[in-house]
């Protein structure tokens, strides 16, 4: 995940926070990785989100064997996911 990235996207919104939630985000999916059935199911087969806990963001993502691939990354509450799930 390209946290340098990550930042600069959250840092439109929440600039003093920017650095403080992308390390969250970065953290929780390493988390996921080790435990990919923390998240709640949806829909599709195999797909799968997860809010990070003291943010709004929401990872969607899916194991596939033992690689994690997380499909989006958002803020709730500016829009819905664009990954159709």
């Amino acid at each position: 995940m390209d946290l340098i990235a990550l930042r600069a996207y959250i840092a439109q919104y929440h600039p003093q926070a920017a650095a403080r939630i992308a390390s969250e985000i970065v953290a929780t999916a390493e988390l996921l990785a080790l435990n990919p059935a923390l998240g709640t199911a949806l829909p599709k087969p195999g797909y799968r989100r997860l809010v990070i806990g003291g943010t709004v963001y929401i990872l969607i993502y899916r194991s596939r064997g033992e690689d994690l691939e997380i499909l989006e990354v958002f803020d709730a509450r500016r829009r819905r996911p664009r990954t159709r799930i």
